[in-house]
């Protein structure tokens, strides 16, 4: 599995018209629409210094996802390190929930767009609200600090509270399955 860095703004964000306007006239491209289910897993406890471990299996299309990221708050950012799996096996929630337990249960509708190196999402989560990401992905030739400093400046105007964390930490403890 190939180890990526990517950093991220996340913000509770009330004002969707106004941050697409945004996204249209920095020229970013409308990609999709799409219903997500995100499913933590508790992890043992580690000596790490590489921050806060998540292991989730992400549900959409009906075919599964499995991320695990290693991520922390750095310069008015957050910084993941992530490595993805995909997964057609419709029982690898339950074998990974039994063997691991689950920590939360995310929900969202998700409206995605892109621009280069970068991903916005446009979340609306069960349970919690609207949601602004934008993630910008380590590129060879791409100052991803300079460019999260550009993506706060751009959208301020519709940015409530930063968020600091995963939607994990934001919703209630999981329900057994």
């Amino acid at each position: 599995m190939d180890l990526r860095l990517n950093r991220e703004i996340k913000a509770y964000c009330n004002d969707f018209t106004t941050a697409r306007q945004l996204l249209k006239d920095h020229g970013a491209a409308f990609v999709e629409v799409k219903e997500q289910v995100d499913y933590y897993y508790q992890l043992p406890p580690t000596d790490s210094t590489d921050g806060t471990r998540r292991l989730k299996l992400r549900v959409e299309h009906g075919k599964g996802g499995l991320i695990y990221y290693c991520e922390r708050q750095e310069r008015g950012a957050r910084t993941s390190r992530f490595q993805t799996a995909s997964t057609d096996d419709p029982v690898m929630g339950d074998v990974l929930a039994a063997a691991l337990g689950i920590s939360a249960i995310v929900r969202k509708q998700r409206e995605l767009w892109r621009k280069d190196n970068v991903v916005f999402n446009l979340d609306t989560v069960e349970g919690i609200g609207q949601i602004l990401e934008v993630e910008v992905q380590a590129q060879d030739g791409r100052d991803i600090d300079l460019q999260i400093t550009e993506y706060q400046r751009l959208f301020q105007p519709c940015l409530g509270d930063h968020i600091v964390g995963s939607n994990e930490d934001l919703v209630a403890p999981a329900t057994p399955r």
